[in-house]
């Protein structure tokens, strides 16, 4: 695995490689030039290991960030769901947008350079993380509480690039140490193993870190214990493992997270780090450059956009009547291509309050992008119980319902109590799709729950290949040959 080689080689020499912000208003550290050799020098006392997790953050922000132009094109909400029955690529052709097209119309090449990206971006992430929990063991801090909350953000981190990689490429190198010369070459592991690495991360995060919501305001950005449950409760149902999903759910409705009242503010300035956002990443729009790039990749081209991810009329009807759902997620404006249906969510002015960016360029974004969401969770544990316990099911489908609903009690009535067997299943899975519209899970739903097949086998999908990506070749080269290619 020897991007692993290129990573470590410029972490040695260029100054943490990272000493990156966590991007956040409240929570921007300084950053220190140091011109010897890192891994010798760095992590010697509590503020090296603060600015070395912030580090291990950025890749994260990366994936949305501005500072990678295709990286926009390789996070789930964008790659994620075109080539679904949710969303088309967008652009201004068929063509255009090289990378959406090629996934769109499941032609994917192993040169695809959003795929790179996703294996790029999360290894670089898994390096800072390994760094963490090697060298701050030996750091001696007066706060053993801090100490351990620092190398649970690495476990939980580390975890959620793995659970990326997994969910894009099936098994992965699994590397749980800073590697030496000589151990760079690693074969992938089995899905099944990975998977296993991932939660053995995500139990050690879990037993140490604290709960957002019993710290100050300043926490906001670092992973929690709410966020580790949460993330734990969807890789274990991206394994089929309900009876895990329940058993995490329970330890996470436990905290004192609920459902932010207002569907329509979620994804506004005042919905950020709302009582029902488990995890999110911080952006800010200042002269760092610290903003995402989403807003413009979903925007139409009228407002300096490059418009894509459009949505198709089959989302749109699935909808319910008057839900007020469809308008806090998409809006209509003309285009010349596509739908014009465009995403709200992650939208800047005159489509959110969120502003358009006066300073770094159109894609230097404040919009946090949320990342786990109380009511995905609440939705995750109902799909989990729904046969051997429909009445808790029912239970959270409605709590998410109600929340929808508002004031407005002629719309979206609640599911009937006698709901039972596939006809429940199936309002979950529709209301997984219109509450999580446009957030990067349809395709994923769909492959996890075997549907992927009849419903996009039409648009291309071809079962036993596109579950999954293909590994970058230019990966497999520089293996020599140890990495073996998926089914493309």
């Amino acid at each position: 695995m020897n991007l692993y080689t290129i990573i470590i080689k410029n972490s040695r020499y260029c100054c943490i490689a990272a000493v990156a912000l966590l991007a956040s208003c409240s929570n921007e550290l300084e950053g220190k030039v140091y011109g010897t050799p890192v891994l010798e020098n760095f992590y010697q006392n509590p503020a090296d290991a603060e600015q070395g997790l912030n580090a291990a953050y950025n890749p994260m922000r990366e994936m949305y960030g501005k500072e990678n132009f295709w990286a926009g094109m390789s996070c789930d909400i964008t790659f994620g769901d075109v080539g679904t029955d949710d969303f088309l690529k967008g652009g201004i052709s068929v063509v255009d947008n090289l990378p959406l097209y090629q996934k769109e119309s499941y032609n994917i090449p192993t040169s695809n350079i959003a795929v790179s990206r996703i294996w790029q971006i999360n290894y670089k992430g898994i390096l800072y993380c390994n760094l963490i929990l090697s060298k701050v063991p030996d750091i001696t801090f007066t706060d053993a509480t801090r100490k351990a909350e620092i190398l649970a953000e690495a476990h939980f981190m580390r975890a959620y690039y793995y659970f990326d990689l997994v969910n894009s490429f099936g098994g992965v190198p699994i590397i749980d140490k800073v590697l030496e010369q000589g151990e760079y070459n690693v074969p992938r592991s089995t899905e099944q193993d990975s998977y296993t690495f991932i939660e053995n991360d995500l139990k050690a995060a879990i037993t140490d870190l604290p709960s957002r919501l019993d710290k100050p305001q300043s926490y906001q950005g670092h992973a929690d214990k709410g966020a580790a449950l949460g993330l734990m409760m969807r890789v274990s149902i991206y394994q089929n493992k309900m009876d895990q999903v329940k058993t995490y759910g329970d330890q996470l409705f436990a905290l004192a997270f609920t459902l932010y009242p207002t569907y329509s503010s979620l994804f506004q300035t005042e919905g950020e780090w709302n009582s029902g956002s488990l995890f999110e990443i911080n952006y800010t729009t200042n002269t760092s450059l610290l903003g995402t790039s989403i807003p413009q990749f979903i925007s139409p081209i009228s407002k300096k956009g490059y418009a894509c991810m459009q949505a198709k009329p089959e989302l749109i009807s699935e909808f319910e009547a008057n839900d007020p759902r469809l308008t806090a997620t998409l809006y209509q404006t003309p285009v010349t291509y596509g739908t014009g249906w465009f995403i709200r969510k992650y939208a800047w002015a005159p489509f959110s309050n969120y502003p358009t960016p006066t300073v770094g360029g159109n894609n230097n974004s404040s919009n946090n992008i949320r990342v786990i969401r109380l009511a995905d969770a609440y939705l995750m544990y109902a799909e989990a119980v729904y046969n051997t316990n429909p009445a808790d099911a029912i239970k959270y489908v409605n709590l998410v319902r109600a929340r929808a609903r508002g004031t407005n009690t002629a719309i979206l009535p609640a599911l009937p109590a006698t709901l039972s067997g596939t006809p429940l299943l199936n309002a979950i899975y529709h209301e997984r799709r219109v509450e999580l519209a446009g957030e990067g899970f349809r395709y994923h739903d769909l492959v996890r729950t075997n549907r992927a097949q009849t419903i996009l086998g039409p648009l291309g999908f071809i079962k036993g290949t596109h579950e999954i990506m293909p590994l970058p070749y230019s990966e497999i080269t520089l293996s020599n040959g140890i990495l073996k290619q998926n089914n493309y």
